[in-house]
């Protein structure tokens, strides 16, 4: 595996500052930039401050809006794309020094992939880990401060813009193909034939994988795909018929239905958000 230029530098910042108990950095992404396969020897929170990530694990494809955060335990294999102009807090915790000897805390923070819905507690709690990261002998705040953050990981609500990958190399070719055009419309027949399958192969497969029929499982991608359209601020009507909507009165109804919020809403917590995150 060969390290991305983002990946070596705290990496190394890790390894020289291998005492602290937490370490924040503020990264930028152009549209289009892959920070490719990487692990950090520490646990990583990513927080967007603005734009749209995606970031894949070895059995689960994230989307990361600036309304959520994402933890990535110690050693765990990712790669983030950046769908549209994205910053973000990497905030990275030292499981070494989060439970030192004599201590009477115990700071179990998760042992997988996890993603949450971004509350305004949660939001400002973060600010102050990233605070405190820059003050010298902050430790024992730190380990307190953390201490919270395992607490809402535990309690809060989970984010569900996840779309888990498939295993059976049939099921990852009509994948790849609709997260490339969200807006193809073959039957699931239709689709047995180009990948060499039946119909009912097909279905039982996505039964067995996603615990859903394929009609359910395209609508999800296509909802989660449109959120990258939208942070790009894109016209809702223009967004339904990028990912094979006719009408966006059809989109809209299936958008609130799997996120809570309508479309429009989402656009405007974005735009309503980012100047808490002006530098």
């Amino acid at each position: 595996m060969t390290p991305t230029r983002q990946d070596v530098s705290i990496n190394h910042v890790i390894k020289v500052r291998q005492h602290s108990v937490a370490l924040f950095k503020r990264i930028s992404m152009e549209k289009g930039y892959v920070d490719s396969w990487h692990g950090h020897d520490w646990h990583q929170v990513i927080f967007p401050l603005k734009g749209l990530l995606q970031t894949q694990t070895e059995h689960a494809r994230f989307l990361v809006p600036h309304t959520s955060i994402l933890f990535m335990p110690a050693g765990a294999e990712h790669e983030s794309v950046a769908l549209s102009d994205t910053q973000f807090i990497g905030i990275y915790l030292n499981p070494a020094r989060l439970n030192p000897e004599h201590s009477e805390s115990d700071i179990k923070c998760p042992t997988e992939v996890q993603a949450v819905s971004l509350s305004p507690f949660l939001r400002h709690l973060l600010l102050e880990i990233e605070r405190f990261c820059e003050k010298p002998e902050s430790d024992a705040i730190l380990r307190n401060l953390v201490a919270v953050l395992n607490d809402q990981f535990a309690l809060g609500e989970p984010f569900q813009f996840k779309t888990m990958l498939p295993r059976d190399r049939r099921l990852k070719t009509i994948f790849e193909r609709l997260s490339e055009v969200p807006a193809q419309n073959q039957t699931l027949a239709e689709w047995g034939e180009e990948v060499g399958a039946s119909e009912r192969t097909l279905s039982r497969l996505f039964a067995s994988e996603f615990s859903m029929s394929f009609a359910l499982w395209r609508q999800h991608i296509r909802m989660v795909h449109s959120l990258a359209l939208l942070d790009n601020d894109l016209p809702i009507q223009a967004v339904a018929s990028q990912i094979g909507y006719e009408n966006d009165s059809s989109y809209i109804k299936t958008f609130k239905g799997m996120f809570g919020i309508t479309p429009n809403q989402y656009k405007k917590r974005v735009l309503d958000e980012a100047p808490l995150f002006a530098e």
